[in-house]
């Protein structure tokens, strides 16, 4: 080979190495083989929200193998693989904008936000004019959804549970007339609340107490008593966390109180909730929440189990099966809209009047609610604890 030609083919190999190392929501790979697309994900690795979000993280890389599994997604005739990139927000909204910002340095452009609603709040400015397409696993206000914010989706809302956890109270407590509101002061209550007093009232019911507690409360007692003195028949907790949904059960059962105690939210896996009650005092306990150790669940979740147990060397909770069907919902809006653009995507999104969730057949919805369709609806999983035992049914939200 001649010096000149040697020059050349030195010339293209270098060129090659370059555009390989171009960065971007996607890495270019060989002709015929598939690429990967990088999707980012923002959890708390670190801070006192990790013991309840960190499970997410650790089932992200089983979430994008189940879907790989299925043959991933394929653009202009193009197959693309699933990888996540995670970053910690450490239990903050500043730590939250943090990593949205190390994200975007990467050249991320589809994202899996922070659960936490002032967290994802922090980084909707700037992701919004970074047109980054958001997914949240589950929301509940309209502050973070709606028609000034183009890019943010919600894979689950609260917002279509409230009215199916007020049917299945009814149908399955006839003797229910009383109701007590007791809920975490979280910016999301306000808003849920006033739903939720709605449905009450359309219910046939009646409020007769609501009270709120503060985050990171442990002694439910004082506001126990004081709504118990008004005699409800049920308490509906609304939305929350695992240890908050243990200490109300625990504690009004010792004060006396034998009605349901539910969300019309979800307040954590259930059965991690189941195991960590008073085994006299579980009963009656339910949630508009799915038992993923179910023998009832979609094939998509059963495989997403053995995936997890396999690599976590855990059990699959409710949380990590939120975060498949984020991932889920947001891969069909990509292969729909034939684009890596994420204002098509988003527009795609908005106009599907059928979509996949990992419960079965859903839509996209929401316009009575913020304004725009950026919600799935789908069937509404319940779950129910009694007698230490975990029941599980999908209740048509249609």
């Amino acid at each position: 080979m001649t010096r000149a030609k040697s020059s050349v083919v030195f010339l293209c190999l270098l060129l090659a190495v370059a555009l390989c190392a171009v960065p971007g929501s996607y890495a270019k790979e060989a002709p015929g083989q598939a690429k990967v697309l990088k999707i980012g994900l923002i959890v708390s690795l670190t801070g006192p929200m990790a013991p309840g979000f960190k499970s997410m993280a650790d089932a992200a890389k089983p979430a994008a193998d189940v879907l790989n599994k299925r043959g991933g997604i394929t653009v202009k005739g193009q197959k693309y693989m699933v990888e996540f990139v995670t970053e910690d927000d450490q239990s903050s909204p500043a730590g939250a904008v943090a990593a949205a910002n190390k994200l975007m340095q990467q050249g991320i452009k589809f994202l899996i936000p922070p659960l936490f609603v002032p967290s994802n709040m922090a980084v909707a400015p700037i992701t919004e004019e970074a047109k980054i397409l958001r997914v949240k696993v589950s929301g509940m206000t309209k502050d973070e959804i709606g028609p000034n914010l183009h890019y943010s989706f919600f894979a689950n809302s609260t917002t279509y549970s409230i009215g199916p956890s007020y049917d299945y109270l009814k149908k399955n407590y006839p003797g229910v007339k009383r109701i007590a509101i007791i809920n975490a002061d979280d910016p999301a209550a306000r808003i849920l609340r006033e739903m939720t007093e709605k449905e009450i009232q359309m219910h046939g019911l009646e409020l007769v107490f609501k009270d709120v507690f503060k985050i990171g409360t442990e002694d439910y007692y004082p506001i126990l008593t004081k709504g118990l003195e008004k005699k409800p028949d049920a308490i509906d907790i609304m939305f929350g966390a695992e240890p908050w949904a243990v200490g109300i059960v625990n504690q009004s059962r010792e004060l006396g109180f034998t009605g349901p105690i539910f969300a019309s939210g979800i307040f954590g896996d259930i059965n991690r909730v189941n195991s960590m009650l008073n085994p006299k005092y579980a009963y009656d306990v339910f949630e508009a929440a799915a038992d993923v150790l179910s023998p009832k669940m979609p094939a998509i979740v059963k495989e997403f189990r053995v995936l997890v147990k396999q690599q976590t060397k855990a059990e699959l909770d409710m949380t990590q099966a939120m975060l498949l069907e984020a991932l889920h919902i947001m891969l069909q809006g990509i292969q729909k809209a034939q684009s890596f653009d994420t204002g098509k995507v988003a527009s795609t999104l908005e106009t599907m009047k059928s979509i996949d969730t990992i419960w079965g057949p859903g839509r996209i919805g929401g316009q009575e609610f913020c304004g725009v369709n950026h919600l799935v609806r789908r069937a509404i999983p319940i779950s129910r604890i009694m007698k230490n035992k975990v029941e599980f049914e999908l209740l048509d939200r249609d």
